[in-house]
């Protein structure tokens, strides 16, 4: 399995509509072959004993995909290329992680 992790910065003000645009992607990436979770979430207040590092302006994608394969297909779908150019503007800063399950 392959999973992505996407930290997102959006831009003051900007949070509504980029959740909106976010809305409207889920369902079609959830029904494209090898897709396996496309879950958006945002920072949550930690158990006590935990620092806080709490940001408003921060969304974090994590994906789910069944093989490298699917996950390239994905990036190819007309829905991605036009939510990409949708959302650019809407984000201050974008970090990607790729990781693969060992367990």
């Amino acid at each position: 399995m392959i999973q992505v992790i996407v930290t997102m910065r959006i831009k003051t003000g900007h949070m509504p509509e980029f959740l909106a645009a976010c809305r409207e992607l889920r369902p079609l990436v959830l029904g494209e072959p090898g897709c396996l979770g496309y879950d958006y979430t945002r920072d949550a207040a930690p158990p006590q004993g935990m620092l806080p590092s709490l940001d408003p302006d921060r969304i974090t994608l994590l994906e789910r995909w069944a093989s490298a394969d699917a996950l390239q297909a994905h990036l190819g779908t007309p829905h991605m290329k036009a939510a990409g150019a949708r959302m650019k503007d809407l984000r201050e800063s974008v970090e990607l992680r790729v990781v693969e399950s060992i367990f």
